[in-house]
């Protein structure tokens, strides 16, 4: 077991080397993974921390996320704008663009990311995984 506890230790902070398109600010991400298959497996999990900034990414993965630390607001790209603080959670689909505007000093979450189109290791294809959540009609659906 990890535990995670408020006010535990943090991640060291070192730029990542994939950048994101940056807004406003210098946010400096750093990451350290808790699961993490080897030669880049299809799931990652771990923790996650920026530093103040905006800053825009297009998901690489399919991502499920809770802050742990922090507020951040996240826009999509159809300019739905949702504020996110400690125990809150999002879900974002590989190919998703988003901006992200980190109000706090710091934001931490912790992270569940699966890549979707990941081979297997005998080289074969994963069945592609789909969206199976509630529809969207336009905005950003807020399950409680």
């Amino acid at each position: 077991m990890i535990a995670y506890k408020a006010g535990g230790s943090k991640v060291a902070l070192t730029p990542l080397s994939a950048k994101p398109q940056i807004v406003e600010g210098d946010p400096i991400e750093a990451s350290a993974r808790v699961v993490d298959a080897a030669g880049g497996g299809p799931i990652r999990s771990g923790v996650y921390e920026v530093t103040r900034g905006r800053f825009v990414i297009t998901f690489a993965f399919h991502e499920l996320a809770t802050v742990l630390e922090g507020e951040v607001e996240l826009v999509d790209a159809a300019g739905n704008a949702v504020t996110y603080g400690p125990g809150d959670s999002w879900f974002c689909e590989k190919g998703e663009t988003v901006t992200w505007n980190v109000r706090s000093e710091r934001l931490r979450k912790c992270f569940m990311a699966v890549d979707p189109d990941h081979l297997r290791r005998d080289g074969a294809t994963l069945e592609a995984l789909t969206y199976k959540g509630p529809p969207t009609d336009g905005g950003v659906p807020v399950l409680g």
